[in-house]
């Protein structure tokens, strides 16, 4: 069964915000969320952030992009 694969990335460095919320551009199975949660677990962000920013391009070489859903503005 695919679907979209959504988590949670750190971000660093911002008192305000400690995490930003992020989903797979393209559906996925549900077979591989663990080895992306637990690449994703490894990656800090920093701000600023932009909707549809890239955070992690060709996550595992399967050719899915992780890409913000949330915007975060540096202060």
């Amino acid at each position: 069964m695919n679907e979209v694969f959504t988590s949670l990335v750190r971000v660093k460095g911002d008192e305000q915000h400690r995490v930003i919320s992020v989903k797979s551009n393209k559906q996925v199975d549900r077979s591989v969320f663990i080895d992306f949660s637990k690449v994703l677990g490894r990656i800090y962000v920093s701000s600023p952030i932009n909707i549809g920013d890239i955070i992690c391009k060709n996550i595992l070489n399967t050719g899915i992009d992780i890409v913000s859903t949330r915007k975060i503005e540096r202060d």
